[in-house]
C-alpha cells in the first residue's frame, strides 16, 4: 500500500470512529448543556470530511490500480519479445549447426581428384551440400566459356528424384545477366552465384537455383565457394585435357 493511500485510509477510519462516537455523546453533552456546534453540523462537517477522504482514496487506488496494469502489460509485452528472441536464438543455433556440420562436410571433400570421373563426383557432393545449405528444390551447376557463351558441361542436383525439372530452360547469357544483377534475382527468385575466373582459362561456372525465395545472405558467401572451389576443378581438367594428359 502506498503512502498517501495509508494516511488517507488512516483519517477516513479515524473521522468514522470520531463520527460514531460524536451521534453517541453528543446527545448527552446538549442535555448537560455542553455544545460548541450543533449535532447536525458537526455530523455533516465530519460525514463531508469522510466523503472527501474515501473519494481520495478512490481516485488513488484507481490511479494506482492503472499504474500497475500498466506495468503488467509493459511486463507482458517484455516477456514475449524476450520469449521470441530466445526462440529465434535456438533456432538460429539449430541452423548454425547443421550448417557447421556441412561446412565440415564440405572441407573434408577438399582434395585433388585423380580423374575427371572423381572429380565429377566431387562436384556433385559439393552440390548436395550447397542443395542442403539454401534449402532450395534443385541446385544447377553449369560451366561455361566466358567468351563464346557455349556450356562445356552441366550437373544437377534435386532435393528428391520426383522433382521435376526437365521443361527449366535457362540460357547462358540470362545467367551471366543475373549474376551481374542482383535486383533482378531478389526479385524473381532466380539466384545465380558466379565464379570468380581465371586467366589461366575461359572457363567459368555458375551455381542456379530457381526457387521463389532467395538465398538467404549468411549462405551466400559459402556458395559462390563453392562455385568457386567447382571451377578449379573444372579448370584443371580442362588444361590437361588441352596438353593431353
Amino acid at each position: 500500500m502506498t503512502p498517501n493511500i495509508e494516511k488517507l485510509r488512516n483519517i477516513f477510519l479515524a473521522t468514522f470512529f470520531f463520527l460514531v462516537i460524536t451521534i453517541i455523546f453528543t446527545p448527552l453533552l446538549v442535555r448537560n448543556g455542553f455544545s460548541l456546534l450543533s449535532e447536525e453540523v458537526l455530523e455533516s462537517i465530519l460525514l463531508l470530511t469522510q466523503m472527501s477522504a474515501g473519494w481520495q482514496i478512490f481516485r488513488l487506488y484507481q490511479r494506482t490500480v492503472e499504474k500497475r496494469e500498466k506495468e503488467i502489460k509493459k511486463l507482458r509485452m517484455e516477456y514475449q519479445k524476450r520469449e521470441k528472441d530466445l526462440l529465434e536464438a535456438f533456432a538460429y543455433l539449430g541452423k548454425v549447426n547443421v550448417q557447421v556440420s556441412l561446412i565440415q562436410s564440405f572441407l573434408q571433400k577438399i582434395k585433388a581428384p585423380s580423374s575427371r570421373k572423381e572429380a565429377e563426383s566431387y562436384i556433385k557432393e559439393i552440390l548436395k551440400i550447397a542443395l542442403s545449405l539454401s534449402r532450395k528444390d534443385w541446385v544447377t551447376l553449369r560451366a561455361m566459356d566466358s567468351q563464346t557463351f557455349q556450356t562445356t558441361s552441366e550437373y544437377w542436383v534435386k532435393a528428391n528424384a520426383n522433382t521435376d525439372t526437365s521443361g527449366i530452360k535457362i540460357g547462358n547469357k540470362e545467367i551471366v545477366k543475373w549474376e551481374k544483377d542482383k535486383n533482378l534475382c531478389a526479385r524473381n527468385g532466380l539466384c545465380v552465384f558466379g565464379s570468380s575466373g581465371s586467366e589461366l582459362s575461359s572457363l567459368k561456372v555458375f551455381l542456379i537455383f530457381l526457387n521463389g525465395e532467395r538465398v538467404e545472405p549468411d549462405i551466400e558467401d559459402f556458395l559462390r565457394a563453392v562455385a568457386n572451389q567447382c571451377e578449379v576443378l573444372l579448370t584443371l581438367f580442362d588444361l590437361k585435357g588441352r596438353n593431353g594428359n
